[in-house]
């Protein structure tokens, strides 16, 4: 995937859709969703030229080469060195010598966008799709890019009836996995997925202590002071998914959530899930994937 100019202002670098399994991305600890690169070798990747990245791992290939990236769920930028191969998979048809799909975009509030599941109705759309309560946040769809609040609202009521994919992110395992979803009204319940949903300031994913750092119990996480600018956020209360985007959604209790089997299950599986090619492309898109990927 490749090098799709934004019109937005701002940071820009390439947005890690998908990273194959065994790949030398995947074994570097590149991060998709989470992760956008913006220099290689120390040359900027900001103008979106990907044949300045394409042309260096073509060159470098078999040889280590420096990576910048950016993390949206950590804030923080990383040197990755990483080693840009084919020797990592067996099919004739894989072009890509670092096994990830890209897409250029700015990556200046990519934090925002994310919504946070607070409620799970009993037997409702949400549960019946596994979604965890507290733990989850919903990152993104493959049906759309998701850059506004009502992006995901608007998009649910699209998808009435219908299965709407998304993607989650589970604080707990620190994992992304896809979710099918049916929104409907008929389920006997409050909303069209019975679950309460909350985006702002308030419901950024937290971030995680470094492993050297981290004294508490495995994957426990923790929240940052600021995870972003704070003068590009707003706080907004949080809304019913499939309500009014302003009505208001009381503090939930302290007591421990029961898990439903679904939901279990869905854990579980957190780990192991790799999401699948997203069909937000362009020719751009497809031209580069065919050439190298990334």
């Amino acid at each position: 995937m490749g090098g799709t100019q934004s019109t937005e202002q701002g940071r820009h670098g390439f947005h890690v859709l998908k990273v194959k399994e065994n790949s030398p991305a995947f074994l570097a600890g590149i991060e998709q969703f989470f992760d956008y690169i913006i220099s290689i070798n120390g040359t900027s990747l900001e103008n979106g030229d990907s044949q300045i990245l394409l042309k260096t791992l073509e060159e470098s290939k078999d040889n280590p080469v420096t990576l910048q990236v950016y993390s949206s769920k950590e804030d923080a930028i990383r040197e990755v060195v990483i080693t840009p191969n084919d020797q990592w998979h067996t099919d004739p048809n894989e072009k890509s010598l670092l096994g990830c799909s890209i897409r250029f975009c700015t990556y200046e509030r990519a934090g925002e966008h994310v919504w946070h599941i607070l409620e799970v109705l009993p037997n409702s759309p949400a549960e019946m799709a596994g979604l965890i309560p507290e733990s989850d946040f919903i990152i993104g769809s493959p049906h759309t890019v998701l850059s506004s609040e009502d992006g995901f609202y608007n998009l649910v009521d699209q998808q009435l009836g219908k299965p709407l994919r998304l993607y989650v992110y589970n604080t707990e395992w620190d994992s992304c996995r896809e979710v099918i979803i049916i929104p409907n009204n008929e389920w006997g319940g409050v909303g069209s997925l019975g679950c309460d949903v909350g985006y702002g300031l308030l419901h950024r994913i937290p971030q995680r202590l470094p492993a050297q750092e981290d004294t508490g119990k495995a994957g426990e996480s923790v929240s940052s002071d600021t995870n972003f600018s704070s003068a590009d956020f707003v706080d907004h209360s949080t809304a019913r998914a499939s309500e009014s985007n302003t009505s208001q959604v009381h503090s939930l209790d302290d007591n421990t959530t029961t898990r439903s089997l679904s939901q279990e299950h869905a854990l579980k599986e957190a780990q192991n899930t790799a999401l699948p090619e997203s069909p937000q492309l362009d020719h751009r898109d497809a031209s580069v994937r065919q050439s190298s990927e990334a």
